[in-house]
């Protein structure tokens, strides 16, 4: 009887990588578009900037509680069938989205397709730590979320120029046929029959058990709260603060988009060498400079420029460095780690959302709701990058 030849491992193709980022480039527009909409969405709906937010607060309450409960119902499923359908599920979302006759139509429907979101961004990142080797996987992880910075870059400043030139119904169109696209390429660029560690329940309790993951979460819990407070309502703040006009407003969200690619590019060059958690409260401390300058920068247009290119230089490195730092801390788990991480974002979006919405809803001594949301983004921002700085010398010690 001759011996079993070994089962070769899969590998990621360079065509794999770009359309797992080109995945997550149509997943980070379409959990972002509300913003870059927002005052379109306003006018259209005649709602005020706190109730349009509710897209966001509410997506992304629901992205907290599936992210980890689809990684484990669906955990025994082939990768590429699993991702395709997730971006088609939110194919299908956006394109109902563009017929919704009123808000209440508008968020249900939002409630409802977010799962697609929920599915992709995690599980192209668990993809990513079968078909990549140890030594390429930071790397690997962090080139597939470019997809995010890049996604405000171009995709938000595009949404918010139609929604204020051509409407908001040919943002959710557009965004539907990208999703179905960005779902071909998935699918005929991973290999088929590609599936990840199976996930115990004794797996996801020492996931959920230990104290390194829970102060990696929590750094990203903190990170992202402290921006959605803000980013929220970027476009109701450039109206108000700057009288500014759709075009104005796009350039700027592009301006912001540009600097995350660009910071994103420089950390998948250098996180091998500096290492995820060094990486990581380097970024923090960018963004923490970038939400100083806008949050001071009262009516002067050219230090709210500079405090968004900024933060948004050291926001998307900052996301892909977390999730590095989860698969390099817990490979074995890196589909449930990763998951949680961005359940634990999603969460950091709701209530940064929520608390933005609350401060803008009402009225406060010494300063307006959109100084509050100044003071508390930079507050939340600080106890990421202290938390951060504190995790990396405990795991050092």
């Amino acid at each position: 009887m001759s011996r079993a030849e070994p089962v070769a491992r899969p590998t990621a193709s360079q065509a794999t990588l770009w359309s797992l980022l080109i995945g997550n480039f149509v997943t980070g527009i379409g959990v972002l578009m509300p913003a870059g909409l927002l005052n379109d969405l306003n006018a259209a709906f005649a709602q005020d900037a706190a109730t349009t937010g509710e897209l966001i607060a509410y997506g992304a309450a629901v992205l907290f509680v599936e992210a980890p409960l689809l990684a484990f119902l669906t955990n025994r499923i082939d990768r590429r069938l699993l991702l395709t359908t997730a971006l088609m599920v939110y194919a299908i979302g956006h394109f109902a989205s563009a017929f919704a006759p009123n808000f209440a139509t508008l968020l249900l429907i939002r409630v409802l397709m977010i799962g697609g979101a929920a599915v992709f961004t995690p599980q192209a990142a668990s993809a990513v730590s079968v078909l990549v080797p140890p030594e390429r996987r930071a790397a690997a992880v962090a080139f597939i979320f470019l997809g995010w910075p890049t996604a405000s870059a171009i995709g938000v400043p595009l949404a918010s120029l139609m929604g204020g030139y051509v409407g908001w119904s040919a943002a959710y169109l557009i965004m539907g046929g990208a999703c179905t696209v960005a779902a071909i390429g998935v699918f005929f660029t991973l290999p088929a029959q590609l599936h990840v560690p199976r996930l115990s329940l004794a797996t996801w309790r020492s996931v959920l058990t230990s104290g390194t993951i829970t102060a990696i979460l929590a750094v990203t819990l903190l990170f992202i709260a402290g921006q959605f407070t803000v980013y929220s309502y970027i476009a109701a703040e450039l109206k108000s603060r700057f009288a500014a006009a759709p075009l104005l407003i796009s350039t700027l969200f592009a301006v912001y988009g540009i600097a995350g690619v660009v910071g994103s590019v420089v950390s998948a060059n250098v996180i091998g060498r500096l290492g995820a958690a060094k990486t990581v409260s380097v970024h923090l401390a960018i963004v923490l400079i970038g939400l100083m300058l806008w949050s001071a920068s009262g009516s002067i247009l050219s230090i709210a420029v500079a405090g968004l290119i900024a933060w948004g230089y050291g926001g998307g490195p900052s996301i892909s460095g977390q999730q590095a730092r989860l698969i390099g801390a817990a490979p074995e788990a890196a589909s449930a780690s990763v998951a949680l991480n961005t359940s634990v974002l999603y969460a950091g979006q709701a209530s940064g959302a929520y608390i933005g919405g609350v401060l803008l809803s009402h009225t406060y001594p010494l300063w307006t709701g959109e100084q509050w949301m100044g003071v508390v983004s930079v507050l939340l921002l600080f106890a990421a990058l202290c938390t951060s700085l504190a995790v990396r010398r405990w795991l050092r010690s």
